[in-house]
């Protein structure tokens, strides 16, 4: 196999995080996988993160180290209570929904990954939409996914 480019590992992070939660949700969720502007929420979107490569896995002969990728879910603030419900739903590693476990279901990612792990989760977090009132912002929360790359 030859080695995986960011393209096909943010992809196939967004086909396996979709897989896990259409088999639990009965509405429908945007999982993006790459930055989303203007999300129609619940949204999920990942990229690279604003340090975009890490050094704890860097040696000999890989001198940048692993990819860094940050995962967002978003929600609208239009329903409140659902909202954060969701959003809670996802950040709780007791519920089938947690974001974090349906990214690891398979940290190899389909071949395309070493190993994966994740990180610095956040608590929620305010993303005000471009243009918009401030009022009609959406919150959600982060966290990092370190992936090292499969190499052939």
């Amino acid at each position: 196999m030859a080695t995986a480019g960011l393209i096909e590992i943010l992809d196939e992070m967004a086909a396996q995080i979709l897989a896990v939660l259409e088999d639990e949700v009965d509405f429908e969720i945007q999982v993006i996988p790459r930055m989303v502007i203007n999300p129609t929420p619940p949204t999920i979107d990942m990229y690279p993160g604003d340090v975009a490569r890490g050094l704890d896995s860097a040696a000999f002969g890989d001198t940048l180290g692993e990819y860094l990728f940050t995962v967002r879910a978003r929600v609208s603030m239009a329903d409140q209570d659902a909202g954060q419900d969701f959003l809670l739903r996802l950040m709780d590693d007791t519920d089938e929904l947690n974001l974090a476990d349906a990214l690891l279901v398979d940290p190899t990612l389909n071949g395309l990954a070493a190993s994966m792990d994740v990180r610095d989760p956040s608590g929620y977090r305010e993303y005000l939409l471009p243009g918009t009132d401030p009022r009609g912002a959406l919150i959600g929360f982060q966290f990092t996914a370190h992936v090292i790359a499969a190499r052939s």
